[in-house]
């Protein structure tokens, strides 16, 4: 197997469960917080974007040096999973800007955005010390 096509095999394979962990993250704490507060569609929204985030940091963390591609792995998954829930969901559910093309492209985006991140922010902790 050429060496390109093995990286990419193994961010796909780590990529899968990020992504289901993005999902699955978003729910729990909407359910956890569901029970402190009332939640609506853009809490849900911004627990969606805020888990995107920490998988893409988390991506990066695991593999500093292919965390990048992981991390969009994980986006992409979770992107998948949103857009499969939004075609097979009915029309009114009201879940509308989670299942939908803000969902989509907020997982990718945001977990690109948590592996870009981490490395300035380790960078930053270092120097203030």
């Amino acid at each position: 197997m050429d060496q390109k096509l093995r990286g990419i095999f193994y961010d796909i394979l780590v990529g899968i469960p990020g992504g289901f962990l993005i999902f699955m993250g978003m729910l729990m704490f909407n359910a956890v917080i569901g029970m402190l507060l009332t939640t609506g569609p853009w809490t849900m929204l911004v627990i969606l974007y805020f888990t995107s985030l920490v998988v893409g940091m988390l991506a990066r963390l695991m593999r500093p040096y292919h965390g990048l591609g992981t991390a969009l792995a994980s986006g992409v998954i979770a992107a998948l999973l949103i857009l499969y829930l939004w075609l097979a969901s009915s029309i009114g559910a009201g879940t509308g800007l989670i299942f939908g093309p803000a969902g989509i492209l907020g997982t990718i985006v945001f977990s690109i955005l948590g592996a870009w991140l981490l490395p300035f922010l380790r960078k930053r902790t270092v120097s203030a010390k």
